[in-house]
């Protein structure tokens, strides 16, 4: 299998500084208002985004396109503990801040195979030895561009995805199986 670094992979950008674009003055009236969700550092976890997690910011300016989700794109934190996230939805209006990278891939990649890759702990180390800074560690867009991965075919790629994407899908099923369990434990017990 050939290695290829990351930046043959994907294209990769920074989020927008939130804070350039956010309004003002609460008295500003006359000016037209956009009204856009951000994703938060805790919105991000285990290949998903909490989408009951993201924070609203209103903006006097349009904020460009290219610092939105869109369906197919893959965003990773750029600070410990590195979570990478798909995209599985379209909402036009969700902005990616600056302590995330937007990842969206080229067409020799899936991007669901992509962000699963990105989350697997042989990337995890590449990120941790190229990481900027004592207190807060930070992974630079130039050290992310470098992160070496396998190319596979395209259609195996798409298999693994799948499969990926269906132990996922088990583990969460199992874990809310759990939960249910317990709140079951619990009424009974309040019962007797």
């Amino acid at each position: 299998m050939k290695e290829i670094s990351l930046s043959k992979a994907a294209e990769i950008s920074s989020g927008l500084v939130i804070n350039r674009f956010r309004r003002k003055n609460e008295s500003s009236g006359l000016k037209k208002l956009y009204k856009y969700q951000h994703v938060t550092l805790k919105s991000v976890e285990n290949n998903n985004i909490d989408l009951n997690l993201l924070e609203t910011i209103e903006s006097e300016r349009e904020i460009d396109d290219k610092y939105l989700l869109k369906k197919g794109d893959i965003i990773i934190k750029l600070s410990p503990p590195y979570n990478a996230a798909f995209v599985n939805f379209d909402l036009g209006n969700i902005v990616v801040p600056q302590n995330f990278a937007i990842i969206r891939s080229m067409d020799n990649f899936d991007p669901e195979y992509l962000s699963y890759i990105l989350n697997s702990q042989n990337i995890r180390n590449q990120l941790q030895r190229r990481v900027e800074g004592g207190a807060l560690p930070i992974i630079k867009l130039s050290s992310l561009n470098q992160v070496k991965l396998k190319q596979i075919d395209l259609k195996i790629q798409h298999k693994y995805a799948k499969l990926f994407s269906l132990l996922s899908r088990k583990k969460e099923l199992k874990k809310r199986i759990i939960e249910l369990e317990a709140i079951l434990t619990e009424n009974i017990l309040s019962n007797l």
